[in-house]
Parts: C-alpha cells; sequence; structure tokens
C-alpha cells in the first residue's frame, strides 16, 4: 500500500533555514510520488513569502507544494503552529518537518514501509544523546492522521520551545501505538545553529520586560523576571543555572517558583501574590540594582547571551511541568479546539478558516 503523505513545516521568520533545506527536501522525495508539502507561515515579517512565490511557483503548480500563511499571530506558539500545519495536510500520514531539517533522500518511501509493516505505530527521532545529539531533529514525528485527531494534536498549554514534541509522543504511547525510532542517521540532519533563534519569536521573548538576579551564598541564586503584563515570577536556583551549558541543566530545575502581579510606586517594586495578598518589596538603588526587603542585592542582567539562556531554560522547564502534568493525570487536551484560525493559499485572497473541532471523525477535514 502506497500511503498519501504529508511532509508539514512551519515557521516563524526562519527563512534562511527554508532556503537550505525546503527544496531540497521536495527534491530528495520527488520520487515518491504520492505526497505534498505544506508549508505554513506563521505571521513570519522576513522574505518569506516572497521566497515562496519565486521558489515554489512550480512546485505549488504541480500540486507538490501547498503554502498556506496565516497573519495573526504576534508570536510563535509552538503546539498551536504544528497544530494548524498538521490540519492542513491531507495525506492519511502527516510527518512533521522542522524548517531547520533535511528529509534525507528517500524518506517518504521509508515511512511508508515503516506503516506498512505496522499500522499501530507513530515514527520519532532517536531521545537525545548526552552530547545533544539529536536535539534539532525532535520535532520529527510521524502519526497517523487519525491518531493526530484522536488526541486532539500538540497541547497548546506548551506555548513556547520545548516538551511539547514529548507530551504528544507520550500521549501515543498511552493510546497504545508504539514507537518506531528513526535510526537511519541520513534521515536525521539538521541545521545546527544557536538558541537564540528557538526564542527568537516567542512570547517570552516578546513579553519579558525585565530579569534580575541575586546570588545567595556560593550555591544558590535567586531570579525576578518581570513581564510586560505586570506578571512577574522568581526562581530559586543554582547560582550556575544562567551559564551552565551541560543538557543534563538544560532546565532551570528550580527549588522553589513563585509568581504574581508587581506594581511599581515610584522606586519601589512591589510584588503580590496570585491571590493579591504582598509578597515582597524591592526598592531600587539605580535603575540595573534593587534592594529586597531582606536585603538582597538585585542585579539587572544585561548580558543577551544570559537572557537568551534564561528564557530557553525557563521554556523547557516550562513545558515540562505541562508534559509530567498530563502524563501523571491524564485527562482531556484542548478542549477548546486546537489549531484554529484563518490562513490564505498559494498566494491567494480568499480565507479559508480553520474552525473548532468537537467530534473525533476519521475523515476529518481542515475546515
Amino acid at each position: 500500500m502506497q500511503h498519501r503523505i504529508s511532509f508539514c513545516t512551519v515557521c516563524m521568520n526562519r527563512t534562511i533555514h527554508l532556503k537550505e533545506t525546503f527544496i531540497r527536501n521536495i527534491q530528495d522525495n520527488m520520487d515518491y510520488g504520492n505526497i505534498e508539502f505544506i508549508l505554513l507561515d506563521y505571521g513570519s515579517r522576513d522574505d518569506m513569502y516572497e521566497w515562496a512565490q519565486t521558489a515554489l511557483s512550480s512546485y505549488i503548480n504541480a500540486g507538490l507544494v501547498s503554502y498556506y500563511r496565516t497573519t495573526t499571530p504576534l508570536f510563535f506558539h509552538m503546539s498551536h503552529s504544528k497544530n494548524m500545519a498538521f490540519r492542513l495536510g491531507v495525506g492519511d500520514i502527516l510527518c512533521g518537518i522542522d524548517a531547520d531539517n533535511y528529509t534525507g533522500a528517500g524518506f517518504a518511501a521509508y515511512v511508508n514501509e515503516q506503516f506498512n509493516r505496522d499500522e499501530e505505530i507513530f515514527m520519532a527521532p532517536p531521545r537525545i544523546a548526552t552530547d545533544r545529539k539529536w536535539w534539532d531533529v525532535q520535532g520529527r514525528i510521524c502519526v497517523r492522521k487519525e491518531d493526530f485527531y484522536h488526541l486532539r494534536g500538540y497541547d497548546e498549554k506548551v506555548v513556547e520551545y520545548g516538551f511539547e514534541d514529548q507530551d504528544f509522543k507520550s500521549r501515543l504511547e498511552a493510546l497504545g501505538r508504539k514507537r518506531t525510532t528513526i535510526k537511519e542517521e541520513h534521515f536525521l540532519h539538521a541545521i545546527t545553529h544557536d538558541n537564540s533563534l528557538r526564542i527568537a519569536d516567542s512570547l517570552s521573548g516578546k513579553n519579558g520586560k525585565d530579569l534580575f538576579m541575586a546570588c545567595i551564598g556560593e550555591q544558590m541564586a535567586e531570579i525576578i523576571y518581570l513581564q510586560e503584563n505586570n506578571i512577574f515570577e522568581k526562581f530559586f536556583v543554582a547560582s550556575d543555572s544562567l551559564t551552565d551549558t551541560d543538557l543534563k541543566h538544560s532546565m532551570l530545575h528550580p527549588r522553589k517558583r513563585e509568581t504574581g502581579l508587581y506594581h511599581q510606586d515610584g522606586q519601589q517594586l512591589q510584588l503580590y501574590r496570585e491571590t493579591g495578598k504582598p509578597f515582597q518589596v524591592l526598592t531600587y538603588q539605580t535603575p540595573d540594582h534593587l534592594v529586597s526587603d531582606n536585603q538582597h542585592h538585585f542585579h539587572r542582567i544585561k548580558a543577551e547571551l544570559q537572557r537568551q539562556n534564561f528564557l530557553l531554560k525557563r521554556a523547557i522547564y516550562m513545558g515540562k511541568r505541562i508534559f509530567a502534568d498530563n502524563k501523571s493525570k491524564g485527562g482531556p487536551i484542548n478542549e477548546p479546539g486546537f489549531g484554529e484560525g484563518t490562513v490564505y493559499k498559494n498566494f491567494g485572497n480568499t480565507a479559508i478558516h480553520l474552525g473548532a473541532i468537537n467530534a473525533l471523525s476519521e475523515n476529518s477535514t481542515a475546515w
């Protein structure tokens, strides 16, 4: 049996990678025949639209590529964007291909072979090795369309980078699907890049206002993260949390986390718990120096690398909390809906609405 396979790629402002990978992936899999390439432009502000018009027109005319764009996202919502792209796929097998990933020659045929051997599977890359090997290909998940809809997609509570894939794979296993590991290395190549791109268009990247840290002795630090919406988060972490690049320390691993609202009144920064009760008062000595009411000295983190490191580690930590909660408690995912929004196909002006999906249907369509 030759399955209809949809390769689904979504990105925001990552055309620099698409120019290297996307056409090569098409050419490496064209001989399979029964395939489509979905490219979802998730509110990009770089030259993706112009590049797609020029570089992809022949593939679009041949029916190999469908280019969709949505103009409403203000930031890159990891799970929602993947759900939109998967919903646009018409194949009975859906494969997520990140913008920086190379499929490798013959990957579509390889996917078809695996699902012909056993329909009750999903395909995923090897787990991340201690040297970060396979880190950049974790989005490579191939799944039956009916399983994607049955699970209601990726959990959209995971907004930023990290653990949306692990959570989806965990729920597939709970459904009874067997993990088939993609072991052939020529199917697992990706463009390496620094972490700044992983959080460049994230919610916290757009919404973060200030970041302060106080060292408490030699081993501990307190981090205060202020957001534009007057939400604060306070983490109690190991003092090297923002500089340690070891994989096992890729998250903050906070010993304690507090959150609530903040209000600045003159030189005072007042923190309130989520219940509205006062939590802590800090006083600005300078714009870059705060002193708390328990005499801890907080200094603004100015180094961009440390800021990026914090935002990435925080995102991974927050995603893992949702993953762990789903795994232990189960329960419904994306009850209000998933992958909803408005898209435009192949440079046209006709709006396509991806509405709510309330009932499971093996023959679910995108709209």
